[in-house]
C-alpha cells in the first residue's frame, strides 16, 4: 500500500516487552539459592511477581541446583589444593549423604494390598451420608 503524505503510522502502544539480561539471571539464581521468596526476588528487579516467574522459570526451577553444583565444584577444587577446611567440608557431606541413604532404605514400606484388601479398607473408612447408620437409641426404660 502507499503511504499517504503527511499520515504517520501508528505508535506501539503500551509498556515494551521485558527482556531480562544475564546479569538479572544471576541475580534470581543466587537470590533462590540463598532462599528468597519469589516476591523479594521480583521486587529486589523492580519487576512484578508474574513477570517474575514467566521471564526466570528456569532460573526459579534450576536456580538452587545449579549454585550448588557450582559451589561443589569450588570445594572440590579447593581440597584438590589441600584446603584442609574444604577436604573436612567434603567428607562430612558425604557421611551426612550416605547416612540419608542409609536411613531411606531403613524405612519400612506398607505392604502392597491386593484390590480385594483395598476395597474391604475403604468400605471400612467411609463416612458421611453413605457411612452405615447408627442403632437407634431405646428411650423407654423397660427394666421397671
Amino acid at each position: 500500500m502507499e503511504k499517504r503524505k503527511g499520515r504517520k503510522e501508528p505508535a506501539k502502544r503500551g509498556r515494551p516487552e521485558f527482556r531480562p539480561s544475564l546479569k538479572q539471571r544471576e541475580t534470581v539464581e543466587q537470590m533462590k539459592f540463598c532462599g528468597e521468596s519469589e516476591n523479594t526476588i521480583a521486587r529486589s528487579l523492580g519487576i512484578d511477581v508474574a513477570t517474575l516467574r514467566k521471564h526466570f522459570a528456569e532460573e526459579l526451577e534450576n536456580g538452587h541446583a545449579n549454585r550448588r553444583r557450582e559451589v561443589i565444584g569450588y570445594l572440590f577444587e579447593a581440597a584438590a589444593a589441600k584446603n584442609v577446611a574444604a577436604i573436612k567440608k567434603l567428607e562430612e557431606m558425604g557421611r551426612v549423604s550416605s547416612a540419608a541413604d542409609a536411613v531411606k532404605g531403613r524405612e519400612a514400606k506398607a505392604p502392597k494390598l491386593g484390590k480385594k484388601e483395598e476395597r474391604r479398607i475403604a468400605a471400612e473408612n467411609v463416612g458421611g451420608k453413605f457411612a452405615t447408620p447408627e442403632p437407634p437409641k431405646l428411650v423407654v426404660n423397660n427394666s421397671k
